[in-house]
């Protein structure tokens, strides 16, 4: 490596080649979402979530930038002030010199994120889901089929609970019997007309909505709900793995998985 430090524009584009912003669903805002890519980027600090308290952690560290899944803002931002969260986490980054890159859903449909998750739970990957789009790769799809060694729902919801941390909501049967596990990061949502077609007898995510989760239990596709960021976290080493590759091991904090949430047992 050059005795120079990395710029983030430099970090931008092997972020880019790996995850082509192309690839992002049409409402998503991924790529440099603040900062300069001249500014340098000495250290990163690489996190799932870019939001007021990992700015602060990445200034604390000394990190000109700051690398996440999930980005400050969607929408468009009307003012750059501290009036709104989003415009505050933007605005207090660029003060303080922090460039943040997001690589969102593009990461999501990308073959390291889409198996990310499912490697980590040790299941067998079998295939996409998403159906295959004109000009992509193939495997640049969402979701994965994937098969397990047969299991029951509650044993699999066990297994996806201690191997995440965490406490997962399920519709289904506990004793139906699982052989084949479709696989999302995130809100899976438009995951169910893929993962019946392809056979799957149970769904797991981060989350479905209600209704969605009523109408797949009762058409036979079981649901595990495992919580949106505890499906992400897996893909954090995934950008921590290109970050390193160009900038070395020294200059990568690599954020562990924090569940922002928790279950009351209601006693």
């Amino acid at each position: 490596m050059s005795e120079n430090p990395a710029t983030v524009g430099q970090l931008l584009r092997a972020l880019t080649d790996a995850f082509p912003l192309e690839w992002a669903e049409e409402w998503d805002a991924v790529g440099l979402r603040v900062g300069d890519p001249a500014w340098p980027a000495a250290r990163t600090l690489v996190t799932l979530d870019a939001n007021a308290a990992s700015v602060s952690r990445a200034i604390e560290a000394g990190c000109g930038l700051l690398v996440t899944h999930h980005p400050p803002f969607l929408e468009p931002l009307g003012e750059l002030t501290p009036q709104t969260d989003s415009s505050a986490v933007a605005l207090g980054a660029a003060r303080a010199g922090v460039a943040i890159i997001s690589m969102h859903t593009n990461l999501d449909r990308a073959p390291d994120g889409a198996t990310a998750l499912p490697m980590q739970l040790g299941l067998s990957i079998l295939d996409s889901l998403e159906e295959p789009v004109p000009g992509r790769p193939d495997d640049v799809r969402l979701g994965r089929l994937c098969s397990v060694e047969s299991t029951t729902l509650l044993a699999l919801a066990n297994r996806v609970g201690a191997r995440l941390g965490v406490t997962p909501r399920v519709w289904g049967a506990p004793d139906l019997p699982v052989s084949r596990v479709a696989v999302g990061n995130g809100s899976v949502r438009s995951l169910i007309p893929a993962a019946r077609a392809a056979g799957a007898d149970v769904l797991l995510g981060g989350e479905v909505r209600y209704h969605d989760a009523l109408d797949a239990a009762g058409s036979g596709l079981a649901i595990i709900e495992a919580g949106h960021d505890a499906t992400e976290w897996p893909m954090v080493a995934v950008l921590a793995r290109i970050v390193r590759s160009v900038v070395g091991d020294d200059a990568v904090i690599e954020e562990p998985a924090s569940i922002g949430w928790w279950t009351a047992k209601g006693e």
